[in-house]
């Protein structure tokens, strides 16, 4: 699916890292106004570069790159900052059936579950834009 898309996909990290850190500065990131430039850093990252993700100082040094400041991301890093908004991001998305990773709500109405061709994403935008 990646190739198809013309998408970079390369796995060079021998386990599944827990990702809880990196929503946490996902989350920083769009308190700051950096989610645009961060979140495609992480996701390049993780899925073409084989970054270990639950790294701290890999995710730092992401998150400084999209333009966090670092002392921020530490702290944010060191302690619980988000995961409230994080669980209730979570609840939202199982109580809307949701039961993986990706999945996506469009405005707070469509579960769009699974990796899904840009098509789809098109399609349910449009009709919601008729609704």
């Amino acid at each position: 699916m990646f190739s198809e898309a013309g998408l970079p996909y390369t796995r060079e990290i021998d386990r599944v890292p827990n990702s809880r850190r990196a929503l946490q500065v996902g989350e920083l990131a769009r308190d700051r106004g950096r989610h645009e430039e961060v979140h495609p850093r992480l996701m390049d990252a993780y899925w073409h570069r084989g970054v270990d993700i639950g790294d701290p100082e890999a995710l730092r040094a992401e998150a400084v790159a999209g333009g966090l400041d670092g002392a921020e991301v530490d702290e944010v890093l060191a302690g619980d900052a988000y995961l409230e908004r994080i669980a209730a991001d979570t609840r939202a998305l199982q109580e809307a059936g949701g039961g993986g990773v990706p999945a996506w709500i469009i405005d707070d109405r469509v579960l769009v579950p699974g990796a899904q061709p840009h098509e789809v994403f098109e399609r349910v935008v449009e009709r919601l834009g008729s609704g």
